[in-house]
């Protein structure tokens, strides 16, 4: 990797079978396991026992419970330090940006806690935070090795796609996504707006009227569902399904945003209603 003004190293955590270094774009970003000596560097801890999903069991040293005063990031990951301190992989970057692209590709490859917050540079002793905090998922985040080709190929995707559209997409999404304490409603009408920013581009047709024409009841009764889970979380500020219904609505959500990378002429408005559900099956 060439080394410009010193590599950023951003911790991230995973379950994953992943042995060996992975480059995920040439020159600009690598995927590694930490080093137990790195692992002690960034957070002042040695690991004695992991649990199956990587998650710390059993550590020792001077970071486990810091005072807010001591350490500032113990105030900012208060419900997430300890996922963040067992990370075993490093990504080393060129650019944060890099950073930022992979963190977006992961999350619209599939559900799952995981995300790198905070990243050093040695050379410059400079640390960068990406926002928002990324930590939210029922289950820490799997990525084997078969994973991989389809994350760089997001990653790709994400590094070359320029629009202000796709940008304050991806800003809700991650915000939707976000680690920090902020209710399903809030969530929800993030990812709503998304799909009707996909499906209902220039505000001539409601978004469940857009899904009526397609050729999979199922998905038209999950928009009928969204859109009025969605209006009422507008008009009166909450609705008895928006827990329960979340998960569907990131899944529909993650799967449109990358039809929309792959082809965005999909979702011009005359191309709408041609749009059917096999294109759901290829993201």
């Amino acid at each position: 990797m060439v080394d410009k003004e010193g590599v950023w190293l951003f911790p991230i955590h995973f379950k994953s079978n992943i042995k060996e270094d992975i480059v995920i774009d040439e020159n600009e970003l690598k995927l590694r396991r930490m080093t137990e000596d790195e692992i002690f560097r960034f957070f002042k801890v040695k690991v004695e026992e992991r649990y199956e999903n990587g998650l710390v069991k059993r550590a020792s040293g001077e970071s486990l419970d810091p005072s807010v005063f001591s350490d500032p990031l113990n105030a900012i990951l208060i419900n997430h330090k300890m996922f963040v301190m067992s990370s075993q992989f490093i990504l080393e970057a060129q650019e944060t940006e890099c950073v930022s692209w992979f963190q977006q590709a992961l999350k619209l490859y599939k559900d799952g806690k995981t995300g790198a917050f905070w990243g050093v540079n040695p050379k410059t002793s400079q640390i960068h935070f990406l926002q928002p905090i990324p930590f939210f998922g029922k289950r820490v985040y799997s990525l084997e090795e078969s994973d991989v080709p389809k994350i760089k190929e997001l990653y790709k995707a994400i590094k070359s796609h320029r629009s202000k559209r796709y940008d304050l997409m991806k800003d809700k999404f991650l915000f939707a996504l976000c680690g920090v304490d902020i209710k399903s409603e809030n969530r929800f009408l993030e990812l709503a707006t998304i799909l009707e920013m996909l499906y209902s581009p220039e505000s001539r047709t409601e978004l469940s009227f857009r899904f009526s024409l397609m050729d999979e009841k199922t998905t038209y009764e999950d928009m009928r569902k969204i859109y009025t889970i969605r209006s009422s979380i507008s008009h009166s500020g909450s609705h008895s399904e928006a827990v329960g219904f979340l998960d569907k609505l990131i899944d529909y959500t993650r799967k449109s945003l990358v039809l929309f990378l792959k082809d965005p002429s999909i979702f011009e408005d005359e191309e709408l209603d041609e749009l059917c559900v096999k294109n759901w099956s290829r993201s």
